[in-house]
């Protein structure tokens, strides 16, 4: 189970971060010299991406246990893929292109043998 707060009043007043998603064409290009794939899921990846301690009063919500902000990135911000895209892409820069792929919280990694 996912919690998803309504997000809309806060999205509409955000700034857009304007890092771009890959185009899936370009992704599927890349495959073609792969002959082994392994996917890798991260689940629940938007929740380790910390949100600024100044921030984290935009993100109250209410519910009949009480008022709750998130201290992680919750699920529906609007930049939120962008933010993941954007950190991800950094830490596996090195391999991008070259053996792995990824699109939002999925890793593809491929190889052309069972010995890379």
């Amino acid at each position: 189970m996912r919690l998803c707060v309504d997000y809309r009043g806060l999205n509409a007043v955000c700034v857009n971060n304007l890092y771009p998603l890959p185009l899936i064409s370009e992704l599927l290009a890349n495959l073609s010299c792969g002959k082994y794939f392994t996917k890798l899921d991260l689940r629940e990846a938007y929740y380790r991406i910390r949100v600024k301690t100044e921030d984290e009063w935009k993100t109250t919500f209410n519910c009949p246990l009480g008022s709750y902000q998130f201290r992680v990135m919750p699920f529906g911000l609007q930049g939120a893929p962008a933010v993941f895209m954007q950190l991800i892409n950094e830490v596996l820069s090195d391999h991008l292109y070259r053996g792995v792929l990824v699109y939002l919280d999925d890793i593809l990694i491929y190889t052309e043998n069972m010995e890379d």
